[in-house]
């Protein structure tokens, strides 16, 4: 039986990771996206050699590994650079999420995902893995603070945010929205509401 599957998705700082996990509490079984393409970034994978030599072994550290950060750093200050990274890794994402879908005996999969808009990821073949979206979303000045308190300058935050998708964009996708602004008891409340409406939506598929 194919699970229900749910995309996650948020701008940073906005408390997505911890929605994913009051779901995750619920009996979803919550992928995280961004680990799935920290782990085929592993040596003895095909796509780590692509990597190397596109990029050189500038981007490995002392044990051989490749390190994200200076690959950030290089895939940040050229666009080019970034469209090559993907052609290598968005694939390879997208298989590997396939075959979580294919494996598991989850009846409900939440895909904790930060990019969803911008980029075609959780998708194959153009058609996208989950069938739904939600949203988690909180005011700007709300996040700053929060990145604040993470130990990003305000330089950093601002330019992550504007390098994201706008709360308009995702808004035009979202099945369901989370307002995360205020307490963690709130966003509880709101989770719990979330979830009745995914097991709804879920029974009416299944």
């Amino acid at each position: 039986m194919k699970p229900f599957c749910v995309a996650l998705t948020g701008g940073i700082g906005v408390g997505k990771s911890t929605t994913a996990k009051m779901f995750e509490v619920k009996g979803a079984q919550v992928v995280n996206v961004d680990q799935v393409g920290h782990s085929i970034l592993g040596a003895g994978r095909k796509e780590y050699r692509q990597i190397v030599d596109l990029f050189g072994e500038t981007v490995l550290n002392p044990e051989k590994d490749i390190d994200r950060s200076a690959l950030g750093r290089i895939v940040f200050e050229s666009p080019n650079k970034l469209i090559e990274l993907e052609e290598i890794t968005h694939p390879a994402i997208n298989r590997e999420l396939r075959k979580v879908m294919i494996q598991t005996m989850a009846k409900i999969v939440i895909l904790d995902m930060a990019i969803l808009v911008e980029k075609p990821l959780a998708q194959l073949s153009g058609v996208p893995l989950y069938r739904k979206v939600i949203v988690v979303k909180c005011s700007t000045d709300i996040r700053i603070q929060r990145l604040l308190a993470r130990g990003m300058t305000r330089e950093e935050i601002m330019s992550r945010i504007e390098s994201q998708a706008s709360d308009e964009e995702r808004d035009n996708v979202a099945d369901l929205k989370i307002d995360n602004s205020s307490s963690l008891n709130n966003l509880q409340q709101s989770v719990d509401r979330a979830w009745e409406a995914v097991v709804s939506w879920a029974e009416q598929v299944i």
